[in-house]
């Protein structure tokens, strides 16, 4: 399965109570490096007022080439994870539009990484 840069998955919650569940994720990496190994990198989202904070990127429906399956989504820029593409069960959900992915990048790279970084 191709797992492409923008792309929404819904994979396995890696963290805390709710280890396991199914949770939406924005995959990160580019194709040519998820198919190199048949991992990537992807960030998670969740639509829970209590972890919005400032590692919170909030995500509207215009954003993607589908609404969002919940209002009030935002990616938590701190959670990226490396998943395996065996991890993926279900098909793609959706994918985030190029304009606001890169301002996604644009935030994680300069508050998580405190790195100035666009992808391509």
């Amino acid at each position: 399965m191709a797992v492409n840069q923008r792309d929404v998955f819904l994979l396995p919650h890696p963290y805390g109570s709710n280890y396991g569940e199914p949770h939406p994720h924005i995959v990160l990496s580019i194709l040519e490096a998820n198919q190199h190994e048949n991992t990537f990198i992807a960030v998670m989202v969740t639509s829970s007022e209590i972890t919005r904070d400032d590692f919170s990127f909030t995500l509207l429906d215009e954003m993607f080439e589908k609404p969002l399956a919940k209002k009030n989504s935002h990616a938590r820029m701190h959670l990226l994870t490396l998943s395996f593409g065996e991890d993926i069960d279900r098909p793609k959900i959706n994918t985030m539009k190029a304009a606001p992915f890169r301002a996604l990048m644009k935030s994680i790279g300069d508050l998580i990484f405190n790195f100035q970084f666009l992808p391509q």
